[in-house]
Order: structure tokens, then C-alpha cells, then sequence
């Protein structure tokens, strides 16, 4: 698949077919993923894969209680001052779905980058976690690539720690998101997305 294929139909799948998936197909994305720009040079990111049913059960408990208290219809038909925006309906489709949508995928892939915290005080000082996200980028490319697609949950608040010592991580690394992998399943429904227009967003020179 030429690239900018690749990178048009890249999208979040959170319904997966029961198709089983090679697992060659699997370290061929993650390959892609290694070859990822790197902050230090050493490319020291590290893959936790789940594959059964009870793996992902054990380790997605967290996310499973956080979809299930939430209440799609009641989120999506509050009354509110203004229209609906796109990102409001994304987000009441999406919950109900952040336990499913990595249990039912063939694959999860939970990536690790080495970084005791997270330090914001200067943009430089988040280098670990800004060069993991190319390793994800490129995982998502190469599995649309591969005809596959991905779903994808960042951790929420303490979610992060309880899962990294479920799968006994060492405290030297973080967790930046979970990946499920397969083959979506073509009868999702495909909400409306915002497309923005690249000639207002260049900005030469300065910001005016």
C-alpha cells in the first residue's frame, strides 16, 4: 500500500471481526514501529502482547468498570447551550466501547518507553514520550498497511499504574497507550469527522 494511502485510510476501529491474525503480520508492525525516530539512540522501547481472552480480562479490568458506568444516552442527549459538537458524539460512541474494543481485538499490544515520570517543566524534558508516539504512529501505518486496523486507549489517571503492575513492569518504564489489532469490521458505524483546511493552519513566518 503506497503511503499516502495508507495514511487516508488509517482510522480508529473499535468493532473487530473474529478473524484470526498471523502473528508474523504482528512483528512485521511492530518492526516498522522500531524504526521510529529515537530521542537517545538506543531505541529502547519494549512490547507487552496479550492475546487471550483472559490476559486482556485481567488487565483491562479498570477500563471495563469506566465503560460500563457509562451512560451513553443520558451523555449524548444532555441539554446543552449549543449544537452538539463532533468530538461530544465521538466521545459518547466511544466509551461504552474502551473495554470491547481491546478485548475483542485478536491483538493488544501495550508499548513501553523508559521513563521513571513524566516531566513537563520544559518541552525537551518530554522527549521519551514524544518519540514513543512516532513508534505508535507507525505501528497504526503499518497495521492499515497490512490491511488491519487499530484500536486505541491512552490510560486514564491511576488506570496507567494498575495496569503496569498487573503485567509487572519494571518501575523504570511507562505506559503510553493499549493497541488492540485486527481486521475491523466493515459494518461499523463511522461517525462524521472534522476535516480542517491546511491553508488556514500555515502560518508563515510568525503566528500573525
Amino acid at each position: 500500500m503506497e503511503l499516502y494511502e495508507a495514511i487516508n485510510k488509517r482510522k480508529t476501529t473499535r468493532e473487530f471481526l473474529d478473524t484470526e491474525v498471523d502473528f508474523e503480520v504482528i512483528k512485521r508492525i511492530l518492526e516498522a514501529g522500531n524504526k521510529a525516530p529515537t530521542w537517545n539512540h538506543n531505541r529502547n522501547w519494549q512490547y507487552i502482547v496479550l492475546r487471550t481472552d483472559e490476559e486482556k480480562e485481567y488487565a483491562f479490568s479498570e477500563a471495563k468498570a469506566i465503560a460500563d458506568k457509562f451512560d451513553a444516552d443520558r451523555y449524548l442527549n444532555m441539554p446543552r447551550p449549543y449544537p452538539i459538537t463532533l468530538g461530544q458524539k465521538m466521545y459518547g460512541y466511544a466509551m461504552p466501547k474502551q473495554y470491547t474494543m481491546l478485548k475483542d481485538a485478536p491483538y493488544v499490544i501495550i508499548p513501553l518507553f523508559k521513563s521513571k515520570e513524566l516531566n513537563g517543566e520544559y518541552v525537551s524534558k518530554l522527549n521519551p514520550f514524544a518519540t514513543i508516539w512516532c513508534v505508535i504512529e507507525n505501528i497504526f501505518l503499518a497495521a492499515t498497511a497490512e490491511g488491519l486496523s487499530c484500536s486505541m486507549r491512552i490510560p486514564l489517571n491511576e488506570e496507567h499504574d494498575i495496569v503496569k503492575k498487573k503485567l509487572k513492569v519494571p518501575p523504570t518504564y511507562m505506559i503510553p497507550v493499549f493497541i488492540g489489532i485486527g481486521y475491523a469490521n466493515p459494518e461499523e458505524v463511522q461517525l462524521e469527522q472534522y476535516s480542517p483546511d491546511i491553508d488556514k493552519q500555515i502560518r508563515f513566518g510568525s503566528w500573525k
